[in-house]
């Protein structure tokens, strides 16, 4: 299930938690045993004792309706790795999602002790080499977003910031107002009313107008500068551990 505007904002602020850990990053987790896997969640065996083959795998994640006290497992396809999920009840709400997991893992029964769980990036994100920055109508304090925007890509050095949004791979879109995934089909800048009290950033894909990810601060007009670089630090820890898998 892609990110969309209303749900990406919204995201749960524990996702920030985990993102964050990156900043004290793999030594936390190494200190603790833990690792990052990336993967589907799909349906699992049921039983205490079944296992799930791994050619049974792919067939399991094309489901449309988990039934009560389902058991659920971690796929990755490109290793064919299958883990099952502990400790964590939120595993139903991502059936079906690529996801990233933090966990131990216990090799004896394959099982992973998670820690916590979000959805994946989208490809189209990590994928990306090149951003435009959009602020949408910035009026009065959100007119310092697009400056403080462009000072913490560039001290962060992972994107070239191209004045050609044409030739961007993502348009990261900074508003007072919620996106409404209308990037492309708009004319001109967003002409709602504003009120500077949630600075909004949205990562949007320029060829779809679609967010891909997104989250706020509701720090009011006086912080827009603080909030526009927490949300862009944010997602550098969230783009941060899933490039980090497989390369511990």
């Amino acid at each position: 299930m892609p990110y969309s505007s209303t749900s990406g904002f919204r995201m749960k602020k524990a996702v920030i938690g985990v993102a964050a850990c990156v900043l004290f990053g793999a030594l936390n987790l190494a200190a603790q045993g833990e690792q990052i896997f990336r993967g589907e969640v799909c349906l699992g065996p049921t039983g205490h004792t079944a296992t799930l083959e791994k050619s049974q795998a792919t067939a399991q994640c094309t489901f449309t309706r988990v039934k009560r006290g389902a058991k659920f497992v971690l796929y990755n396809p490109e290793n064919k790795s299958v883990y099952q999920l502990g400790g964590h009840k939120k595993a139903k709400s991502f059936a079906g999602a690529n996801v990233v997991v933090t966990g131990t893992l216990d090799k004896t029964t394959g099982t992973i002790d998670v820690s916590d769980i979000f959805r994946a990036l989208p490809p189209k994100v990590t994928r990306a080499k090149s951003v435009f920055i959009e602020c949408d109508a910035c009026p009065r304090g959100m007119a310092v977003a697009w400056r403080a925007a462009f000072e913490e890509l560039t001290d962060w050095g992972r994107f070239d910031v191209t004045p050609d949004p044409k030739k961007a791979d993502l348009i990261f879109v900074i508003s007072a107002n919620p996106y409404l995934g209308d990037y492309l089909k708009r004319d001109g800048p967003d002409k709602r009313q504003v009120a500077v009290k949630i600075t909004f950033m949205d990562i949007v894909d320029p060829s779809t107008g679609r967010s891909l990810w997104a989250d706020s601060r509701e720090w009011g007009s006086f912080l827009v500068t603080k909030a526009t670089k927490s949300l862009i630090s944010e997602f550098r820890d969230r783009l941060e551990i899933e490039e980090s898998v497989g390369k511990s």
